[in-house]
């Protein structure tokens, strides 16, 4: 009787979800069965199920993101490495091209670049967040700084709380925020904005410019790596893909609108608040 009232019911509910994980099968949920230590062992599978699936989903996503980069990368490289090929071929029949060995080096260094670039993004897949206190005050005026130097010629407004600290990876705050700004810098006609706010967990840095603003279609689909805007050759868009994985790193996202210019919205998601 003491089985089949207490025992029969999370044990089957256990083996059924054992079941399911040995088959690969994440996809379900264990039911709340009882408050004593059965319910609770059945609860602490759940969260054992839960925390698989997000992990599982996570790998995926790498990835998928990882192909993604993968084919992108290829892609970039196959117009160089073709005139590297054709300037050869030009070269071995000794044909009379002054510009030949000019352009060997151009691309030589390009595809340089590129391959930098990709060791870029594998660091930063590697990269381990380490969130340490860090007063909103000293990232508003560092970023005020960074700005100062970064866009000398632009006029700056830069909004932030004068009071309380959060905990979130310090470096890696600044290296989105540069990065940001950098980007913001180059299509910017004469003003950059940058505000510092928190809210429910979350830490945003917003930077906007008043310059031509986004393509529809980055906004709808994100930044991506490699991929050059108006065709500007001399960048990788690889500042706006970098943000991206740092913010989601540390919990956050990176979400790119169109106002009077284009605005940029970094957040984090950080432990702690004072």
């Amino acid at each position: 009787m003491f089985y089949q009232l207490k025992l029969k019911g999370p044990i089957s509910v256990l083996q059924m979800g054992t079941e399911r994980i040995r088959a690969h099968d994440l996809d379900f949920t264990i039911p709340e069965v009882s408050k004593d230590e059965l319910g609770q062992v059945c609860a602490a599978f759940e969260t054992m199920r839960a925390e698989l699936l997000r992990s599982n989903q996570e790998l995926w996503r790498q990835a998928e993101e990882r192909k993604r980069l993968n084919a992108a990368f290829a892609h970039d490289l196959r117009n160089p490495i073709t005139v590297l090929k054709g300037t050869v071929k030009l070269l071995r029949r000794g044909a009379e091209d002054e510009q030949a060995l000019e352009r060997l080096e151009v691309y030589t260094r390009r595809i340089e670049q590129y391959v930098e670039a990709m060791s870029g993004v594998r660091r930063l897949e590697q990269l381990s967040v380490e969130p340490r206190p860090v007063s909103l005050s000293q990232l508003g005026n560092e970023l005020e700084e960074t700005a100062g130097l970064l866009a000398p010629a632009v006029s700056l407004s830069c909004r932030f709380p004068k009071e309380g600290w959060v905990n979130l990876d310090h470096g890696l705050f600044l290296t989105v925020a540069e990065n940001l700004i950098a980007n913001t810098v180059r299509f910017s006609r004469s003003k950059l904005e940058l505000t510092l706010e928190t809210d429910s967990g979350f830490l945003t840095l917003t930077a906007a410019d008043d310059g031509p603003g986004f393509p529809q279609e980055l906004i709808q689909n994100g930044p991506k790596p490699f991929g050059k805007r108006d065709g500007d050759a001399a960048h990788f868009g690889m500042g706006l893909y970098t943000c991206k994985l740092l913010c989601q790193k540390h919990g956050g996202d990176l979400r790119l609108q169109n106002g009077p210019g284009a605005v940029v919205l970094a957040s984090f998601k950080f432990q702690g608040q004072t």
